[in-house]
């Protein structure tokens, strides 16, 4: 007879690398004024860059694609310098991985907009929430809400 065993495993978890439908990129402000130059209709054209930092173009829409160290809460791929008030609607579009030390993806979710993305004010599993500071890290983080994600 064959069984499946499901053993818990430690590991050392370092990032999670965040893809995000974002619906209203003008509801963020950037440097304190509104994303202005991202208003509904930047998400249907890689010409319309939104200006926030980790917008990537997936090929049919902008997506957010911050990859946040999960023990600090630093954003790496954040442009240095600029600061964020983040309050994107995502709805049901939300995806990451959780990776190693070494970069292997160890886990993915694809769900409601976990709670360690609104440490500013309850995102009721439809929002990000979150202020961001100059130098990249996201105010009130806590990397302990990330194991609640894992499969």
């Amino acid at each position: 007879m064959k069984a499946v065993i499901n053993k818990p495993t430690e590991l050392n978890i370092k990032h999670l690398r965040v893809n995000a439908g974002v619906r209203y990129w003008e509801d963020a402000e950037i440097n304190g004024k509104c994303d202005a130059e991202a208003e509904e209709p930047a998400y249907r054209s890689e010409d319309e860059k939104p200006s926030m930092p980790c917008a990537e173009w997936n090929g049919r829409m902008w997506r957010w694609r911050p990859i946040i160290n999960i023990d600090s809460g630093k954003i790496m791929n954040w442009v240095q310098g600029v600061t964020a008030n983040v309050h994107f609607k995502v709805c049901d579009d939300f995806e990451a991985e959780i990776t190693d030390e070494q970069g292997n993806v160890v886990s993915e979710y694809f769900d409601y907009v976990p709670k360690c993305m609104c440490p500013k004010e309850n995102g009721y599993g439809d929002y990000i929430i979150m202020d961001i500071d100059k130098d990249g890290y996201i105010n009130g983080w806590n990397g302990i809400l990330v194991e609640r994600m894992l499969n």
